[in-house]
């Protein structure tokens, strides 16, 4: 278990974390969706202690926190996080980089065949990873992550450069870490496929973490539906909003227009249909409220 107390981070006059106080449990899976630049990476970087909050702390299994050198080795073989692609050495194969790191946190050597079985490396595991592509750069810092098998793994932006095979591979060893008593806090833009597996999704904005479902507790398929119409504009948005003053409409900054429709309201759903028809707006679907239109609504 890991609890965040009371984290401060400020920047030249600026909160980038403001008291942010969570605890994070063993079988979960933690999702930190926000824009570049609005602290999801200064979360992690307090939480491996390489920044120092000028507030508050960390505290691992209800004991330890980074008081003392001693306490920060001991708390690093509970806690680590997925490399770069720049840490990788060129000049090395990806089994010498899983080696490495199996050696560094002590873990069962057998995790590094099965790793890289799991991720379909095998092909290229032995050739140096100057050769690498991107995408095979990027599962090699994930099996990297696997390999140290800590209590606690941290992620920023994990699916970066793989094709949706690789993607639902990964996700599938996620979940696979979950079961066996893994916390895992990942940073990520595809919030589709984070929707799919994180127990708790967490939007960062203004220094604090909000939790996805006070934002809005009708999301997913359960919640209202609504119509997202492409290439909307300010005009049509005041058009709608005077016709149904009842509705919740949001012209995004992508130029998307939501339409919030109340539960049970299929014949609402007729009426605005038909209003678009006669304003020449015939492109448009209607779905459930999905976490990218949360996200839309949320920072736009």
């Amino acid at each position: 278990m890991m609890e965040l107390k009371n984290i401060g981070v400020n920047f030249s006059g600026r909160d980038i974390l403001k008291e942010v106080s969570i605890t994070f449990h063993p079988r979960e899976i933690i999702g930190l969706v926000a824009p570049n630049g609005t602290g999801k990476s200064t979360l992690m970087n307090v939480i491996m202690n390489y920044l120092r909050p000028n507030s508050g702390k960390v505290l691992f299994n209800n004991e330890l926190e980074y008081t003392t050198k001693s306490n920060e080795v001991k708390i690093h073989k509970l806690v680590s996080m997925m490399p770069d692609q720049s840490d990788l050495y060129n000049h090395l194969s990806g089994k010498q980089h899983l080696k490495i790191y199996s050696s560094m946190w002590d873990s069962n050597p057998e995790l590094i065949e099965s790793t890289i079985k799991a991720l379909g490396m095998e092909s290229y595991v032995n050739k140096k990873t100057g050769t690498y592509s991107l995408g095979m750069r990027q599962r090699l810092c994930f099996a990297m992550q696997i390999v140290s098998d800590t209590q606690i793994m941290l992620m920023d932006e994990v699916m970066n450069g793989l094709d949706p095979t690789q993607v639902e591979i990964i996700s599938q060893t996620l979940v696979k870490k979950k079961a066996e008593e893994k916390t895992i806090i990942i940073a990520s833009h595809l919030l589709e496929n984070l929707e799919k597996y994180a127990n708790r999704i967490f939007f960062v904005k203004n220094g604090k973490l909000d939790l996805v479902e006070d934002i809005y507790k009708d999301l997913g398929v359960n919640g209202n539906a609504v119509i997202r119409i492409p290439e909307g504009t300010a005009e049509l948005k005041d058009k709608l909003s005077v016709a149904y003053p009842e509705l919740n409409i949001q012209l995004l900054a992508n130029s998307v227009m939501l339409v919030e429709l109340p539960k049970g309201g299929s014949g609402i759903l007729e009426k605005v249909s038909a209003f678009l028809s006669e304003n020449h707006k015939q492109a448009f679907s209607v779905g459930k409220m999905s976490l990218s239109d949360l996200y839309s609504k949320y920072y736009h």
